[in-house]
């Protein structure tokens, strides 16, 4: 009789499929700018696509404080919200912020669920968008670009990381690291380029990465179940 075979391991954590088509829309808006930008679809005027895509669907400062003057709600206010993280500055911009989400999807996929990646990812945006609003300075550059989902993923790796080693009874510290390494990056390119305005939504995605982990890790409704437990004992 033939033993049976081991199973092989996968050599690398699968993506989160939501991930890929997030990142595969994001790949694609920039393609089309790159095609307008050498003349390849929509004539000379297409040139200029970026710039009025920047306008149109970047998250700009007025937005928010329109909306904070009671002004009119429509669908031209609401989108810029979320709809800035699939514009980018240009194609360096974007290639990076797509391959940071992918190698940090595919080290939360072994925990969270794509629905929680899809929840992690428009949270995310929303609170980097609403932190820009509030702390960024007016009439500066728009919000554009998936920074603050990264950066989301980060915290929510980090939460991960302190989860295992406190499992396994060990200092929680190491799980600091890549935040530490993310801050002195941050600030070696803030003292060379001066402080750019999206350094607020930056670390607005982080904290809510790392806050939503704890209720969006597959545990989470048990742990709101004690925490609802523990109030209701008070």
């Amino acid at each position: 009789m033939d033993e049976p075979r081991p199973l092989r391991e996968q050599p690398f954590n699968p993506v989160s499929a939501v991930v890929v088509v997030l990142v595969v829309a994001m790949v694609a808006v920039e393609l089309i700018f790159q095609a307008a930008e050498h003349r390849l679809i929509g004539g000379p005027l297409a040139e200029g696509w970026r710039v009025e895509m920047m306008r149109f669907f970047g998250f700009h400062k007025a937005v928010f404080d329109h909306i904070l003057q009671g002004g009119k709600i429509e669908p031209k206010v609401i989108w810029p919200f979320l709809s800035y993280l699939f514009v980018s500055r240009s194609f360096m911009h974007m290639l990076i912020a797509a391959a940071l989400i992918l190698a940090m999807g595919k080290m939360i996929a072994d925990m969270f669920s794509g629905l929680a990646v899809l929840v992690l990812f428009v949270a995310c945006g929303l609170a980097g968008a609403l932190a820009f609003g509030l702390f960024s300075k007016a009439g500066g550059f728009p919000l554009i670009g998936a920074y603050p989902v990264f950066y989301g993923f980060v915290g929510t790796f980090t939460w991960i990381q302190i989860f295992e080693l406190r499992k396994q009874g060990k200092s929680i510290l190491p799980a600091f690291s890549a935040i530490g390494s993310l801050i002195v990056l941050r600030l070696g390119f803030m003292l060379y380029a001066g402080l750019a305005n999206d350094w607020a939504a930056d670390l607005a995605g982080l904290i809510t990465g790392f806050l939503l982990a704890y209720i969006l890790a597959p545990d989470g409704k048990d742990r709101i179940r004690s925490w609802v437990r523990a109030i209701r004992e008070r």
